[in-house]
């Protein structure tokens, strides 16, 4: 029975160590990364447009800028939203878009938009 139990104890060290090996690569690329920002733009759109430009509002020139685009509540029907990151210097973008099934271009309705960010200084 001892031994079982070392079998066991072996068998999930092992099988742990690549996702540890991950994570100690992934600390070591944030710690060479630089100072890390993140935060929340909220972003009314008061009138439906093709496009809805978001600020992020940054104060520095970042090396790299990820962001998501989110909606409080479901929407009905369900809705696709096509988004790019642009921008240079300290001025980013969040650029939002409607998808569409059948290629026509829509509007991407009023409401209140959350970007969420993440840049790299």
């Amino acid at each position: 029975m001892a031994d079982e139990n070392l079998t066991l104890a072996q068998d999930i060290t092992e099988n742990d160590y690549p996702m540890q090996h991950a994570g100690e690569e992934i600390d070591e690329i944030l710690s060479r990364a630089g100072k890390i920002h993140y935060g929340t733009v909220e972003h009314k759109m008061t009138g439906a447009n093709a496009l809805m430009r978001i600020p992020l509002g940054l104060t520095f020139a970042p090396k790299q800028v990820i962001a998501t685009l989110r909606q409080t509540g479901a929407p009905t029907p369900y809705q696709n939203y096509c988004t790019h990151v642009s921008g240079s210097g300290k001025s980013y973008y969040l650029n939002v878009c409607m998808g569409s099934n059948n290629g026509s271009l829509e509007n991407v309705p009023t409401g209140t938009y959350y970007v969420d960010y993440i840049a790299i200084e």
